[in-house]
């Protein structure tokens, strides 16, 4: 309990019969799985954000033992394209078509953490705009905790696979495309995708580039720290699991002013 574990699945999919977790070790010091350095190192650096910048401890807010597992294939034994958090772990593919191993990613580790924070707090449904607020929470704290941009996934994307050469733009979240590309999304409520639940949830990842807009919009107005202090107090205080995007700004509204 209380500790960051990084262990390895040997390119078998995570599923309830599967036991085949091995510890990462090394008996001289030498790494060789970059993957396995990187998501331990990743995840270190989300906990020491969280636990520095908003006196968070760890991501139930209990000093829970965060948990990475890296060289997870796909269900059907292909390379996993994806990471995910499944409310117990973080878990990283090698990547496929689009992408390169998913761990090397400091913002795509702190986003999928963040699902963790977010699991612990607001408890956002995971459909229509709680769902897509769920999901900007975690580009925004991930793009607080690797800091170097708005884009998100630009490390580990694969050449000329994405226009914009990121999965996500917060300050541009069409991010190269159009209406017709998966990767586009719609950066202002006239642009918002009405889907059905069996559509990506209602549009979770797709109309998430609204509120992600916003705080770009808010971070470069008042700065990356204030805005992560607002965000986070609006997370932990007043969103609840069926925010709405209205919710949101309201509660933003509220914290910035207590803040």
């Amino acid at each position: 309990a209380g500790g960051i574990l990084t262990l390895d699945l040997n390119n078998l999919p995570i599923n309830k019969a599967n036991t085949d977790l091995a510890h990462v070790t090394s008996t001289n010091n030498k790494w060789p799985d970059a993957s396995a350095v990187s998501a331990h190192y990743n995840a270190g650096i989300c906990y020491e954000y969280y636990l520095n910048t908003h006196s968070r401890k760890s991501l139930n807010g209990k000093n829970g033992s965060i948990i990475s597992i890296v060289n997870v294939a796909d269900n059907n034994g292909d390379s996993m394209d994806n990471a995910f958090w499944n409310g117990y772990c973080m878990a990283y593919g090698n990547g496929d078509d689009y992408y390169d191993p998913l761990a090397g990613s400091l913002d795509v580790a702190g986003h999928e953490m963040t699902h963790g924070v977010i699991e612990n707090t607001a408890n956002l449904v995971y459909e229509f705009q709680p769902g897509a607020l769920n999901e900007s929470f975690a580009d925004v704290f991930g793009s607080l905790i690797d800091d170097e941009d708005w884009k998100i996934g630009e490390d580990i994307v694969k050449s000329g696979k994405f226009p914009n050469n990121a999965l996500r733009d917060m300050q541009n979240p069409h991010n190269g495309g159009d209406k017709s590309d998966w990767f586009w999304q719609p950066k202002h409520m006239n642009e918002y995708l009405n889907l059905s639940i069996n559509d990506d949830n209602g549009g979770v990842h797709g109309n998430s580039g609204i509120p992600n807009h916003a705080f770009y919009l808010f971070a470069t107005a008042v700065g990356r720290d204030k805005a992560g202090a607002v965000y986070y107090r609006a997370l932990d205080n007043y969103l609840t699991q069926n925010s709405q995007f209205v919710d949101c700004r309201l509660a933003v509204v509220k914290s910035a002013t207590e803040l």
